[in-house]
Formats: structure tokens, sequence, C-alpha cells
């Protein structure tokens, strides 16, 4: 179809229509797309800063990659932008390169930049590089493969509130020792979201290091996830006491060994979101190359009780892979959740699977009701029977009506076979009653389940 006999309004809403496109998924190749389209949309896309506002910058002294980092800093005019530099193979940057310098003259605009890069020793050569004061920025985020380790992030976000201290709180030139990060140096205050996942041995946090990282941002800090080995203890002696972080809604941990330790360092009442992975039962992308003798049990009875205070207000709860946990442990837990409206269990132990599903089996009536406002389920791993028995038992208790249950392809095949099973029938029988919604899915343990209307 040749574009330019259509009408002009026509072609106005579907430039409108793909640049909604374009923004939303953030790929910086879509305004050299659009404006190849027609001449029309040319000339518009040329003319609308907001296209060109996502900018990656690939090695350095690459002529062709310098030209068309300049052009789309050109092109975005003064709106601020969101940058993607790519580390090059091996660390031979040099702050006199054009493509810096291009950096250094538009700090003031960036308000993200993520640094993906191959191997971890190149961060300090990196950072060395950049200008250090970028008022706007809001995002920070690194992204390293190494041999040691095969992913890990560490995300910085500061708050939009103009009078928080500027981005030269957050060295940028990484102080290495022993090829790790002496990370207690790190200034956080202002730090809204903080993640650090898959740390190889010698770059993860003393649990000094984090507890000083939290102070930092204790009255700001909104989210926190940590992937890998556990921090370990500068010095045995020490005393820390639990960082009130009032601000924190959400909290991921996916733990190699024990990390009791550091959910004791957490004091967050107002907690929302809880994700528990066990890494040792969940598929696991850090150990190919890690030595198994680093791995080790996790004290869960012992995490629990220091999560226990911190879940009062908790509307979502993951849990996967959490076993080695005793009955009483898991009842104590659990009666805590009266809040809790959605729950997913993938992997999970007997003695959290029964104090769930059947906590009758204690030989006495429970006196709380468990997960009185439970209303979005995914759960794994269970006998058909079980889930039969617990769906009536739900529908007898003084309780909210459970809305949403996912179950796997397997379960829903088992359940509806030929031969109709009593989970089946019990399933239709919650659909007409209550209006339960059935969802099937391929993988349970990677879905978090939404509350949204």
């Amino acid at each position: 179809m040749n574009a330019t006999h259509i009408p002009f309004d026509i072609l106005h809403d579907l430039f409108v229509l793909c640049t909604k496109d374009a923004l939303q998924s953030g790929n910086f190749y879509f305004p050299v797309v659009l404006s190849h389209v027609c001449s029309s949309w040319r000339s518009t896309a040329l003319t609308t800063p907001i296209l060109w506002s996502t900018i990656y910058t690939s090695s350095a002294n690459a002529e062709q990659a310098h030209l068309r980092s300049r052009a789309y800093f050109e092109r975005s005019q003064e709106m601020n932008v969101n940058v993607v530099v790519r580390a090059p193979r091996t660390p031979t940057a040099d702050a006199s390169d054009p493509e810096f310098a291009l950096l250094m003259r538009n700090a003031h605009r960036i308000i993200t930049l993520e640094l993906p890069c191959s191997d971890m020793e190149q961060l300090p050569t990196l950072l060395g590089c950049l200008p250090m004061a970028m008022p706007a920025l809001q995002i920070f985020r690194i992204a390293a493969r190494s041999r040691a380790t095969r992913a890990m992030e560490f995300t910085l976000r500061l708050t939009l509130d103009a009078d928080l201290p500027t981005f030269q709180r957050i060295p940028f030139r990484l102080p290495v020792i022993d090829a790790g990060v002496q990370w207690s140096s790190w200034g956080t205050a202002g730090l809204t979201h903080l993640s650090l996942n898959g740390l190889p041995r010698a770059a993860r946090p003393s649990m000094e290091g984090l507890w000083h990282m939290l102070v930092g941002c204790r009255s700001t800090l909104q989210t926190f996830e940590y992937k890998g080995r556990a921090p370990l203890w500068a010095d045995e002696n020490s005393v820390l006491h639990p960082v009130e972080l009032p601000m924190l809604r959400s909290l991921e941990l996916f733990w190699l060994d024990d990390i009791s330790d550091l959910v004791g360092l957490i004091s967050a009442p107002g907690l929302s979101f809880l994700s528990l992975q066990n890494g040792m039962v969940m598929t696991n992308p850090y150990s190919v190359e890690d030595d198994t003798a680093d791995f080790a049990d996790c004290d869960v009875p012992r995490l629990l009780e220091h999560l226990l205070p911190n879940c009062g207000a908790l509307e979502h709860l993951s849990l996967y892979g959490v076993r080695n946990c005793p009955r009483n442990a898991a009842d104590r837990f659990l009666a805590a959740l009266s809040a809790v409206d959605s729950l997913v269990l993938c992997e999970a132990g007997p003695a959290i699977m029964d104090a769930v599903f059947q906590p009758e089996c204690r030989f006495r009536i429970p006196r709380e009701v468990v997960l009185p406002n439970l209303a979005h389920l995914s759960v794994t791993d269970m006998l058909s029977s079980d889930l039969g028995r617990f769906l009536l038992r739900h529908k007898t208790l003084p309780v909210a009506p459970l809305r949403t249950l996912y179950l796997t392809t397997d379960q829903e095949d088992a359940a509806y076979d030929p031969t109709r099973s009593t989970l089946g029938v019990i399933l239709d029988m919650c659909v007409g009653d209550s209006g339960l919604e059935v969802i099937p899915l391929q993988a349970p343990q990677r879905v978090r389940v939404s509350t949204a209307q």
C-alpha cells in the first residue's frame, strides 16, 4: 500500500497509535522504523522529542554508534532521557572518548542509566569515565555477567524529591578488593528500590555492610530483593539491631544457604508483598560453576520467626520450595496472616501444606481460621483429594469466598478427565455457587498472583 494515498487524519491516528507502542516497548529502534514508513511520518517523528528519549550507546571508539547517539540527543531536544551504556568487552574505556564527552554534556538530562557488561571487573574503569553529577537521575542499574556468577544485578532508584542529595552521593568509582566491592562505602540515602541478585562470593556484602546500606535508606526504601548466598559476618561478635523500614512494602528473598540472619536485620511492619524462594529446591541459575560445599540449608523456623512481626499487613505471599519447617512454626506463621488474599505455593514442605489445607489434622478445631481473607490461590504438588477437601471446608467457614484458583495443566486435566474425578465435581460446584474462576498455568511457580479487579 502507498502510504501517501492514505488520508492525513488516518495517517496521524496511526502514527499516534504506533508512537504509544514505541514508548511502551522502550525499543530505541522504533523511531527509526517509524520515520521510514512515509515522508509525513518522518517529518512528524523528527519533531516528536519523546520518541528519541531512549538512547543506546555501544562500545567506545565506534564512530557509527557515536553519530547515532548524538542524533538521538539532538532530536530529543531538552527532554529527560534514558541511557543504556554497553560496556566494552575489555576494560579499555577512555574518558576522553567522544561518546563519554557526549554523556558529560547531557548528564543533567539523564533520568535512567543502565550498564550491561560482561564482567564485573570492567565496572570501575567504565564508571570512572561517566559523569559524576546527574541531578535528574532516578534509576541506576548494573547488570553484569561473569564466570563467577551467571547474573548479578544491582539497582538503585532515587525518589523524585528534588530536595534529596544528587547522584554524587552514589560513588561511581567502585573500590575493588580481591575482585569484590566494598559495599559499606556506598551512599544509599534516598534509595527506594534496592536489588542485589546473584552476587559472586567475593562481591557479596558483609552483614555489617548490608546493615549500613539499609540504615542509609531506612526512611525511603520501598522494595528490597536479595538473591544468592547470604552475607557473611565480618565480625562474629557484631551486635546489630533491626533496621526500621517503615516504607518497605515488598521483600523478595532467594537463598542458597542460611539467610535467616539477614532477615533479622529487617523491621517492616507495613510489608504487603513477601516472596521466599529456596534456591536448593527451585531451579538455581547460580550454582553451575560454584562449589557445592558453599551451599547449606536455611534455618526456616528462625527465618519465619524473624518475619512474623512484619506480616500483620501482608497481602501477597509466595513460598517456593520452602521446606524443613516443623508444623508448630508453620502454624504460628500462618496464624499471623489474617490479611493475606493471594497465596502461591510451589513445592512447599508437608508441614506448610498441612497447616494451610488441613489444620484439623492436629486433632483439634483451630481457634482461628487460617487465611480468612484468601481470595487467590496457586498451588502445585497437591493431591486432588486434599484440594477438594480444602475447597469444601472453605465453603463452610465464615471467610471470604475464594475467587481465583490457579492449577497446573496436569491438575486441571486430572480434575476434568472423562472419569469426572471428585475434584472436578467440587470445582464445578464452587464455580456455580460462588463464582470461582479456575485458571490453568503452564509454570505456576513463575506467576505472581494479581488481585487486580
